[in-house]
């Protein structure tokens, strides 16, 4: 993505595993997503106290330049962008928001109807997959992926049992354990029920942390 990146939105070549964008479409939604802003041009914007940007387009490409912008106005180009099929790059964080590999791992993969449930509400730009996995499996696959990944474990302790959910985004990731008494899962009905909770509940908590850490929306 790195290289793909540097060619075709900095060096303005052309690509030929890229299609042709809107180029007009495209800045006419700008413009009109930021219609409270001072428009310089069709491709400089600026307002008091809120920063700039600056829009860089090749026939293939549209790049977004930011000076002193808050996260939330930052997160409209996501938005923008994604009503004409464009994913975000982010190149500080070398990471392409389009696709979402989830890994279960052992028991967490007997929830796997749930996970896709909760991520198809919380985010549903994102294409996503998901592998029920063995630990050694997904140590060996989440190395070789480049797309967003995901990961459910159990872990079951003598006294505690701990729901953790890990988000890898680029060079950033979020982790997210949620637990209860071991003890309290002694009946089978009341197991399935209470894992399936904490489970949930560290999902959302590591996809709110991974939303409040990206540019993506």
């Amino acid at each position: 993505m790195q290289v793909v990146y540097q060619k075709a939105c900095c060096d303005h070549e052309q690509i030929e595993e890229l299609e042709h964008l809107p180029i007009d479409a495209i800045l006419a939604e700008t413009a009109a997503t930021f219609h409270e802003w001072t428009a310089l041009d069709p491709f400089n914007y600026e307002r008091e106290r809120s920063g700039s940007f600056q829009i860089s387009t090749t026939s293939q490409t549209v790049r977004f330049d930011c000076y002193s912008m808050g996260q939330t106005d930052m997160k409209r180009f996501s938005s923008i962008l994604s009503k004409f099929g464009c994913p975000l790059y982010d190149p500080q964080q070398g990471v392409r928001f389009d696709k979402l590999c989830a890994f279960l791992v052992d028991e967490a993969g007997e929830y796997e109807t749930q996970v896709e449930q909760t991520f198809s509400r919380l985010l549903p730009h994102l294409e996503f997959s998901t592998q029920t996995v063995t630990w050694d499996k997904y140590a060996q696959l989440s190395k070789s992926l480049r797309h967003i990944q995901y990961s459910a474990v159990i872990h079951r302790a003598k006294t505690i049992t701990k729901v953790t959910s890990f988000m890898q985004f680029g060079n950033t990731w979020a982790n997210r354990p949620c637990q209860c008494k071991t003890a309290q899962l002694s009946d089978k009905d009341q197991e399935r029920r209470l894992l399936g909770e904490l489970l949930q509940k560290s999902i959302e908590r590591v996809v709110n942390d991974f939303l409040e850490r990206t540019y993506y929306e």
